[in-house]
């Protein structure tokens, strides 16, 4: 069975507008609404770079620079922040200034890459970040570095002239080391020919290095010998490691750490076949240093 109940429409009228309603915003919300829009800022674009590009250690300089950083929505950059965030292990060179949009006199001291970044900030408060890196690559095509872990320690380097015995040699002119050697007035190899004589560019007494010894172009006859002095009547005496890396055309060929103890001892650590191209390790330990080490 079927039932059918009436439905009895009171006051309906074919006109009757039953879409639903959409209610506008006030006048005053739409202006609130424009302001907000309005003041959202973007962040600035940090945009930096360096030159020259690369350099050869210790002495020659390169600038960074973030003179073309920009706000996208035409402000100001407010401040510049610069920073290094990443060394060659051992380097010591630091910027001289952060806050300018230029960092000039860079001057690394260890070859390797420097890495810098660069944070901007526009008059919103907002900040924008980039980085650049400085290859420090040396002109010298052997190139002989040295630091050390603990400062108050006097570590000297080395270098022994071809087809010289280090320990007969020591401290005579065909060992290079601070004592004659830092105005690389030493002639080895052709008589009168500089290109193929050693000089001692870094030196360091209370720090951690780095200390530097290089040749140009080095004797293709016969082989180096890098040896390290721990000099004595130093203020920190402990054990220290010391890394020497060695570069042969630009390139590291061969590092090594090793843990020194003893003041006055003498450790060779390698020879440097040049014209073989190869670094031999020597691993004969410290020993007590000639005599003459304290001059």
């Amino acid at each position: 069975m079927r039932l059918f109940l009436p439905i009895l429409l009171i006051g309906c009228s074919s006109d009757y507008d039953l879409s639903p309603k959409i209610e506008e915003n006030p006048p005053e919300e739409l202006e609130e609404l424009e302001t907000l829009e309005e003041v959202e800022a973007s962040a600035p674009v940090a945009v930096c770079d360096v030159s020259p590009n690369p350099v050869n250690p210790p002495f020659e300089s390169a600038t960074f620079t973030g003179v073309d950083s920009y706000d996208p929505d035409g402000g100001t950059i407010t401040k510049y922040q610069w920073e290094l965030i990443s060394v060659p292990e051992g380097a010591a060179a630091s910027f001289s200034q952060t806050d300018q949009a230029v960092v000039s006199n860079f001057m690394p001291d260890v070859a390797g890459d420097y890495v810098a970044e660069l944070t901007v900030t526009n008059e919103a408060g907002l900040t924008g970040s980039c980085e650049t890196t400085l290859q420090a690559i040396p002109a010298q095509n052997l190139w002989v570095e040295m630091y050390w872990q603990y400062s108050g320690d006097d570590m000297d380097l080395h270098l022994i002239a071809p087809n010289y015995d280090w320990q007969s040699n020591w401290n005579s002119t065909y060992d290079c080391y601070y004592g004659n050697c830092v105005n690389g007035w030493l002639d080895w190899g052709q008589i009168g020919y500089g290109e193929d004589d050693p000089a001692l560019d870094l030196d360091d007494i209370p720090g951690v290095g780095p200390e530097n010894i290089n040749v140009y172009e080095p004797e293709i006859n016969g082989t180096y010998t890098v040896v390290l002095h721990d000099y004595p009547g130093s203020v920190y005496e402990g054990a220290n490691d010391v890394t020497i890396n060695i570069y042969l055309d630009g390139t590291l060929a061969w590092s090594d750490t090793r843990t020194i103890s003893g003041e006055d001892s003498c450790t060779p650590f390698a020879q440097i076949d040049w014209g073989a191209g190869v670094v031999i390790p020597l691993n004969q330990g410290s020993t007590t240093c000639p005599a003459s080490s304290w001059f």
